[in-house]
């Protein structure tokens, strides 16, 4: 699921690269700053929301992903050792 994913967010890049026009200089409305930090201010919170609900999961990931780095470098050492000895 994944990997198609990765494919489909690569495809849309490429396709927004590729059909992006240049920016008109012209007139901006005065509620545009407002409304910008509106709109990040709600994806702030929804982000930080994410974070604490699951920052138990995301310790236990990043502790398994150190933990499994360590335990390979951990045999490879072991294997030199062996090799040299």
């Amino acid at each position: 699921m994944r990997k198609y994913f990765s494919k489909f967010a690569l495809y849309v890049l490429i396709l927004s690269l590729v059909w992006a026009q240049p920016a008109q200089a012209g007139y901006i409305d005065p509620n545009t700053g407002g409304m910008l930090f509106q709109i990040l201010a709600v994806i702030f919170s929804v982000l930080s929301g994410i974070i604490l609900i699951f920052s138990g999961r995301i310790k236990m990931i990043v502790f398994r992903v150190i933990r499994l780095l360590n335990g390979a470098k951990e045999k490879q050492q072991s294997n030199e050792e062996e090799n040299n000895g």
